[in-house]
């Protein structure tokens, strides 16, 4: 409105061409604080030249004050511009700022979110390990015992068949001494074969507790070594 009126009051000029301002966008504002830079130039040059001209009529007080008020309008709009420019401007940086703050801010919630999913995951995981390990523990130990039961009944099969045949041979060594030296043989020889069966159980015995004892202690070393990573 004010260039509106400068362009009807005053002679034709660059001020009096200068079309009204559109609406400011932070992409137009340097150009908008360039522009209003230019209408204050342009408005003091405006007041210089009105001033000269007013000096040369007879009525130069009201001469020197529209030549004022005129100047005053254009620097007045100029002012306003660059405050608009400069508020323009700043909301967009605040804009700027805001966004950048609430992608960090989702980022970190990602970030977390995914940290707590893992920590969750590894959890579980551990979990279902020692849960493996405690079944694989049990197994082990209820097939020892399986074995150990068998092994005690082996023996104790060998025990009644050892005192089946003392009970015989002693039932026919009341009949002749030569079955009583054959009886004894075949006592010693049993007995030694029993001495070696026996043995070989007990050998047997030593070699699964072993082997049971390297499997615990490598599943021992391989939770440590997941446990170290």
């Amino acid at each position: 409105m004010v260039l509106l009126l400068l362009g009807l009051t005053a002679p034709p000029g660059p001020m009096a061409q200068t079309p009204a301002p559109s609406a400011i966008t932070p992409e137009t504002a340097p150009a908008a604080r360039a522009r209003a830079k230019e209408m204050h130039e342009a408005a003091q040059k405006r007041f210089e030249a009105d001033k000269a001209n007013c000096n040369t009529r007879m009525l130069a007080i009201g001469c020197m004050t529209a030549a004022q008020d005129r100047r005053t309008a254009v620097t007045s709009e100029a002012q306003a511009l660059q405050k608009e420019a400069a508020r323009v401007e700043r909301e967009a940086r605040q804009a700027k700022i805001a966004e950048k703050e609430a992608r960090r801010a989702a980022k970190a919630q990602e970030e977390e979110t995914g940290r707590l999913g893992a920590e969750a995951n590894h959890r579980a995981k551990e979990a279902r390990d020692a849960a493996e390990r405690q079944r694989r523990l049990a197994e082990g130990q209820s097939k020892l015992e399986s074995r150990r039961a068998e092994a005690a009944a082996e023996r104790a099969e060998a025990q009644r068949k050892l005192e089946e045949n003392r009970r015989d041979d002693a039932a026919r060594a009341a009949g002749a001494p030569e079955r009583a030296r054959k009886k004894a043989e075949r006592e010693r020889k049993y007995a030694e074969r029993a001495k070696k069966i026996e043995q070989r159980k007990r050998d047997y015995a030593e070699t699964l507790k072993q082997r049971d004892a390297e499997k615990a202690a490598a599943e021992a070393r391989a939770v440590a070594a997941a446990a170290k990573k």
